[in-house]
């Protein structure tokens, strides 16, 4: 992962308390740990064809970018159309294309899933301490987790997660489903990539703002009823 020297920040001549909306971008990349622990793994393939190809797709990797608009209690995190280079062989950052919105008054994040449909997240469980570090002009400090995921394969895993957020822009929002810190999110630390806030803008118009809001109206399943149709599915292809 690059180090980001910098933080653009534009905002109107009011003080951090009184931030009220926002566009944040964000940048995720792949870690240099997990591309060449991959690499090593993947030239023991037999198949020299396929372990070229992916050899040079992980060189050619290529960023994803997002964007996280939120205002008062409402946030909502998607990725930007991404530029694709015709007849090479790259991967991206294995961050997903799901959008994800959040109302942080009643704790309510929501993924949007073209395949799940829309499926609750249970806010997670954070531990923070006085580790601190700053990133482009914040100081931001250090928060963990580890959140329980369903495999395809029909099992049980943990991820740990690592986020650094900053109190001087007091909201309680930040990328995918990495939310509820007292602070905005600007960076979260997984095993695969990094996701880094390059660019804060606060205190903006309104008629800028793409904040996609879920309804209480709408369908939402829990995270057991996704992993039951995960499991389903699976069961389906394997009888194929």
């Amino acid at each position: 992962m690059k180090t980001i020297l910098g933080v653009v920040l534009m905002f109107s001549a009011v003080s951090f308390s009184q931030v009220s909306s926002g566009i944040i971008n964000y940048t995720t990349e792949l870690n240099k740990n997990h591309i060449r622990e991959f690499i090593e793994n993947i030239k023991s393939d037999p198949d020299i064809n396929i372990k070229q190809k992916v050899i040079q797709s992980y060189n050619n990797r290529v960023p994803d970018y997002y964007e996280l608009h939120f205002q008062k209690n409402d946030s909502y995190y998607f990725i930007k159309n991404a530029l694709v280079k015709r007849n090479i062989y790259f991967v991206r950052s294995k961050a997903g294309l799901f959008l994800y919105y959040n109302n942080s008054k009643i704790n309510r994040i929501i993924e949007i899933n073209s395949k799940m449909g829309n499926i609750s997240h249970e806010p997670l469980d954070w531990k923070s301490n006085n580790e601190s570090k700053m990133i482009g002009e914040f100081k931001c400090y250090k928060a963990t987790t580890t959140e329980t995921l369903y495999s395809r394969q029909g099992y049980y895993y943990n991820r740990d997660i690592v986020a650094w957020f900053t109190p001087e822009i007091p909201v309680k929002f930040g990328p995918e489903h990495y939310t509820g810190l007292p602070g905005l999110v600007l960076e979260v630390e997984r095993k695969e990539f990094t996701i880094t806030a390059t660019k804060i803008n606060l205190n903006i118009d309104k008629d800028k703002l793409k904040i996609k809001r879920v309804g209480e109206d709408e369908k939402v399943i829990s995270q057991k009823e996704m992993n039951e149709r995960i499991a389903e599915m699976m069961k389906d292809y394997n009888k194929r």
